[in-house]
């Protein structure tokens, strides 16, 4: 049994490894200088033609990556583990990931000075901002819950990171 895992783990490995190779050739040769919007908007794109959903929420740990895949759950382990192998090669921090049935989730770290910026405003201030969301339809706020509910989260925590991608937005826009 402790055989076929490994080798399962192996052959996981192998499949992710080539699948990130060729991501990431198809950009650029010496991927150790890609940046991160060209990879964000490569993998956009991707999720666009493979006809699967995505959220990219800049909060104050990172950007936190959701996808909905809508396949197996094999399938979301090896897209989710090949992005995040993509997300390494380029030099990138990636931490706090989980892959459920059909949706997966991870949080990259890309500008490390900006998110120690970040972390010096008080948690009292980051949970108050949950009230932004409240303009949110109904029919939405029902999708959002489902697939919160799919990767282990609560409704709160997605509107929670919503807000936090507001915010975050809203600083970066000032910053140019």
């Amino acid at each position: 049994m402790g055989e076929l895992s490994k080798s399962s783990t192996k052959k996981m490995n192998e499949i992710t490894d080539e699948m990130s190779e060729c991501f990431l050739r198809v950009i650029e040769k010496d991927f150790s200088d890609i940046d991160f919007k060209i990879l964000e908007n490569r993998l956009k794109i991707k999720y666009m033609h493979e006809s699967h959903s995505a959220m990219f929420l800049d909060g104050r740990k990172g950007i936190r990556i959701i996808v909905d895949h809508g396949i197996t759950k094999q399938w979301s382990e090896i897209n989710c583990k090949t992005e995040i192998k993509i997300f390494r090669k380029c030099g990138m921090k990636v931490t706090d990931y989980t892959i459920a049935n059909e949706v997966y989730t991870y949080v990259i770290h890309r500008e490390d000075k900006f998110y120690k910026e970040l972390e010096k405003i008080p948690d009292k201030e980051w949970l108050n901002m949950i009230n932004i969301t409240k303009t949110i339809s109904q029919d939405v706020l029902g999708q959002i819950e489902k697939t919160a509910a799919n990767i282990g989260f609560t409704l709160e925590d997605i509107l929670q990171l919503m807000a936090e991608n507001s915010y975050i937005t809203e600083i970066r826009s000032k910053k140019k």
